[in-house]
């Protein structure tokens, strides 16, 4: 499978519908994607990037019974996206949801064999960029943000 990213962690978003504040999200892309709103860790699996979206599911819906089960009186909703470097809080997903696309996701991911280093978007076998350690990127952009530290 390829170097494609997901980032777990729990925020409290501002700005919100109060109903909407909770949310543990997995962010498309990595760490450098996650919304600026990011509790500090407190859960296993919490804090960390994962290779593979099925796993990041898993332990995302783990979080969240935990952090229910400490804070029964919160709605603490769920949820997967990209916020391409910027702050956008995440729509509430369904347990069930997320399941089949971390499912899905990862027969895809499996099926093709790599995605973008940067943003996780499946790479264009007819046109990609790669760096020295032959990892593929989407876009010209995915490609000098995913290797500013190589040069």
């Amino acid at each position: 499978m390829s170097m494609q990213k997901w980032f777990v962690s729990r925020q409290s978003y501002w700005g919100v519908d109060p109903e909407d504040q909770n949310m543990v999200e997995i962010a498309y892309g990595g760490r450098d994607y996650a919304n600026c709103d990011m509790l500090a860790p407190k859960y296993s699996g919490e804090g960390e990037e994962y290779n593979d979206p099925l796993e990041a599911v898993e332990a995302a819906i783990s979080i969240r019974e935990q952090w229910q089960k400490d804070s029964p009186e919160l709605i603490i909703n769920i949820a997967m996206g990209f916020t391409g470097g910027d702050t956008m809080p995440f729509s509430p997903s369904t347990v069930e949801g997320l399941r089949k696309w971390g499912t899905e996701r990862k027969e895809e991911l499996e099926s093709i064999g790599y995605a973008c280093g940067t943003c996780g978007k499946i790479v264009n076998l007819s046109s990609y960029y790669t760096d020295d350690q032959d990892e593929k990127f989407c876009s010209e952009y995915c490609f000098e943000k995913g290797t500013e530290d190589e040069f």
